[in-house]
């Protein structure tokens, strides 16, 4: 086969390699547990994440929800929503991610879409 042939194929070669380097997951919420992502597990009767502490900065939001209700989560910086996802069915997920400055924050999980939420304290550091 002519070079001439092959060199479309060689120059698709790098593009090929950096697109499966990534780490986007999509909406099953699973990501990599690169610093600034949190796992979020939302079931009907918890709210869990997989660090209480993160550097202020770009965080991600890996959530799972384990419930058998469509849930969302919140972010709150007291009374003000930060971020949300609603409608993650049961046994699915997705990410949001989100800029976040040194503060005090609560993570709320809402089985069922309701009420103020199951909530976890998120401690973002300067």
């Amino acid at each position: 086969m002519p070079i001439r042939r092959l060199l479309p194929v060689l120059a698709a070669l790098p593009l090929l390699a950096l697109g499966a380097c990534s780490s986007d997951q999509g909406a099953t919420g699973a990501a990599s547990s690169a610093a600034g992502t949190i796992q979020v597990t939302a079931s009907d009767s918890a709210c869990k994440l997989s660090t209480a502490t993160v550097p202020a900065g770009r965080t991600t939001f890996a959530i799972t929800n384990s419930g058998k209700e469509v849930t969302e989560v919140y972010v709150y910086a007291g009374d003000k929503v930060v971020t949300e996802k609603e409608n993650i069915g049961p046994g699915t997920g997705a990410n949001v991610a989100v800029d976040l400055a040194a503060g005090t924050y609560e993570v709320a999980c809402k089985p069922g879409m309701v009420g103020n939420g199951i909530r976890s304290e998120l401690t973002v550091t300067p």
